[in-house]
């Protein structure tokens, strides 16, 4: 049976939606546990004044949809799966670093070392990340894939 366009992108549009309220739901989560470690190793001490968490938690909402929103690039067959990679990681981290410079989570003030430990952390997380939402995936294809063959 032949699908509408209406019904594909009602498809797509749910896609990115669930790609984005995940994306949101990492990043929130990844800062948590970044806010966590920040508390634990600052012995108590870490403080957010001048609506910094309110801040850091819009940049939270940023960052999951500019990671969440370029996946409907992965439902364009015209696109290869390797450029939709490039594409949605590159703006995926553009929108990271630029939110990630607005409310201080790139540490400047701790100097060079620290600010590029700090860049290089964050790409391989979400390459790692990224990594894993491919793996699950291709994983879930393939059954599905073997499902059909079945019948």
């Amino acid at each position: 049976m032949e699908e509408n366009y209406e019904d594909i992108d009602m498809k797509i549009l749910k896609d990115i939606i669930k790609s984005t309220l995940i994306s949101i739901l990492v990043s929130t989560f990844i800062f948590v546990i970044v806010g966590l470690i920040f508390d634990q190793v600052g012995g108590g001490t870490f403080a957010l004044d001048n609506y910094r968490f309110t801040k850091m938690v819009a940049a939270c909402v940023v960052t999951g949809l500019g990671f969440g929103v370029p996946t409907f690039l992965y439902n364009m067959e015209n696109i290869p799966m390797p450029l939709a990679s490039v594409i949605h990681l590159g703006v995926g981290f553009t929108v990271y670093f630029f939110a990630a410079s607005r409310v201080g989570w790139i540490p400047k003030q701790a100097g060079t070392v620290a600010s590029v430990c700090t860049i290089v952390g964050v790409i391989v997380v979400g390459l790692i990340i990224w990594a894993c939402f491919l793996k699950y995936n291709k994983n879930l294809s393939d059954r599905m894939n073997k499902a059909l063959e079945a019948k």
